[in-house]
């Protein structure tokens, strides 16, 4: 909230503690109670009005400040037209599809750049999902505030991020998520549900292999029906499809999901150097400021995550059903695998910037927390107040989110304050985020504060890629001094670097070092004998020295 403008952090928050006073949410309970009401009664029209909802938010606030993972080299992947092959390697077929493919074909047109295409596909996708959480409370069949509180619980989470331009497989699983969990409550209810089940999860392995997670969920949702069912069940093509599909596709995808699992996630993920250097994947899962880091992801992701304990235990849930509790059992377990493995998932670029791995997990919980805040206040009806503070109190944070990462100054002082600030990061983690604030203000066309990111980042990561950026945004800054250091410190690292040799020689052109400029000229040249630009350089250096000579010889003649 202290990187917000105080009507954007106080407003929503001030309205949202409001409502937790009795009579003044009892004032509004009618307009939520109709808004539920239309959840019941007329579906169509329900879910076009929340996914229209959902759609426009997203659209009109962009994540301008795109420090969340890969944002950035995604981007530049179909800006460049790279490979992703050579960048993503791990990355599915379907996720190529989705996140280059498409966007290349796109841009192709000039309608859209890059970050445009991306942009409209997370609108269509916070569409679905906003859809998806209206049918999760029709699946539990709720009406008035109830399901109004219920279909917010889904929608209104930190995952909301994940549909304002970011390129990754992660937004797609987090639509996969509220379908896998509103398929399972309609099967579980009715028998029928098998066969979007059995598409959601299919297409999921196809899409990311975190998908594994869901199999545990889709398991016991496919058992539990086929049992209430009876043997016939097995002559119907759509359980022979649902469970066909993702069996197939685990069949298919399996083996390079698993060697990505052990190859890649195994050295990067779970167990990389700082990991090791700590004792080991089970004392580095909650070192340092790590648990606090957990619990502050778990909050931003799904709000009401923290309340499910207190609700499970506490809350007035329909203890005359029993059959009903099949259906918490189920969604906890789409959850637990998820959240099991978030303390032993190490992201390459730290928990603060790499909460896109964990997005996922957000929707899974806030399914829990969903069915548990919809039976709760089904069970309880004098409490309907409860849900203005419930939709309030999930769609006020969760709209913050959108808003502090749609200001690029705003949010670029939230990462840096992240790496100024108590508590204390790990290198890896200072390196990373002073490498991406130097990247960033780079593009933005902040030189100054480019070089002052970069001029940290070289401290713990001094790679040649970091140096050579620092000295190209030093030589845009006009800092040339700075620029001339940059080059040296690469060049004594990276010798073969034409670029580097190229480099400092205009620098120290512009400096007037005529001698570093002849060596760096000399240097590319040896690296690169035909190249037009050592000689340019070198021939202005001739001229160069002529005109001083000439200068001295007629200043001897007086």
């Amino acid at each position: 909230m202290r990187f917000l403008t105080p009507a954007a952090a106080w407003g929503p928050w001030g309205i949202a503690a409001a409502v937790l006073v009795p009579p003044l949410a009892r004032f509004v309970l009618p307009a939520f109670a109709a808004a539920g009401e239309m959840i019941a009664r007329r579906a169509a029209l329900a879910a076009f009005a929340w996914a229209a909802a959902a759609a426009v938010l997203v659209a009109l606030l962009p994540d301008q400040v795109r420090f969340v993972g890969d944002f950035l080299l995604r981007q530049g992947t179909v800006e460049v037209i790279e490979q992703p092959a050579v960048l993503f390697p791990q990355a599915l077929p379907l996720d190529v599809f989705l996140h280059y493919t498409v966007p290349l074909q796109i841009t192709a047109t000039h309608l859209l750049d890059a970050n445009g295409a991306a942009r409209l596909l997370g609108a269509i996708e916070a569409a679905l999902l906003a859809a998806l959480a209206v049918a999760f409370a029709r699946a539990l069949a709720l009406r008035g505030a109830a399901a109004c509180a219920c279909a917010a619980v889904v929608l209104f989470g930190g995952y909301l991020g994940m549909f304002t331009g970011f390129s990754k497989a992660f937004a797609e699983m987090c639509v996969l998520i509220a379908l896998i969990g509103v398929s399972a409550v309609r099967a579980l209810r009715t028998g029928r549900g098998l066969l979007p089940l059995g598409i959601a999860a299919a297409i999921a392995i196809a899409l990311h292999r975190s998908a594994l997670g869901v199999l545990p969920a889709v398991a016991l949702v496919a058992w539990l029906t086929l049992r209430r069912a009876g043997a016939g069940a097995w002559r119907r093509a759509d359980v022979l499809l649902g469970i066909g599909l993702p069996v197939a596709t685990l069949a298919i995808m399996g083996p390079r999901i698993a060697g990505t699992v052990i190859g890649t996630d195994a050295a990067i993920h779970f167990a990389p150097a700082d990991v090791r250097a700590q004792g080991g994947m089970l004392r580095a899962a909650f070192a340092g400021a790590r648990a606090f880091d957990l619990a502050s992801l778990v909050l931003m992701l799904s709000p009401l995550a923290l309340a499910i304990p207190p609700l499970a235990v506490f809350g007035r849930l329909p203890r005359r059903l029993p059959g009903r509790f099949a259906e918490l059992w189920v969604l906890e377990l789409l959850a637990i695998p998820f959240v099991l493995v978030m303390p032993f998932l190490h992201p390459a670029q730290g928990l603060f910037r790499d909460w896109d791995d964990f997005a996922a997990t957000g929707v899974a919980l806030s399914l829990v927390a969903a069915w548990l805040v919809g039976e709760t206040l089904r069970a309880a009806p004098r409490f309907a107040w409860l849900a203005v503070a419930v939709v309030l109190g999930v769609a006020s944070p969760a709209v913050q989110w959108l808003l502090v990462h749609a200001d690029a100054t705003r949010g670029l002082e939230r990462v840096r304050a992240f790496v100024t600030e108590p508590p204390p990061r790990t290198p890896a983690e200072r390196g990373t985020t002073w490498d991406y604030l130097g990247i960033r203000n780079y593009r933005l066309e902040r030189y100054a504060e480019g070089v002052a990111a970069f001029t940290r980042a070289v401290e713990t990561e001094p790679s040649p890629r970091i140096l050579q950026e620092w000295a190209v945004t030093a030589t845009m800054a006009g800092d040339l001094r700075t620029a001339q250091t940059a080059y040296h410190r690469l060049l004594a690292g990276s010798p073969d670097n034409s670029l580097g040799w190229l480099g400092l020689a205009a620098v120290s052109m512009r400096l007037r070092d005529v001698p570093e400029a002849k060596r760096a000229a000399l240097g590319l040249r040896r690296l690169v004998p035909q190249s037009p630009e050592a000689a340019h350089i070198l021939d202005e250096i001739a001229r160069y020295e002529a005109l001083q000579a000439d200068s001295l010889r007629r200043a001897a003649g007086r």
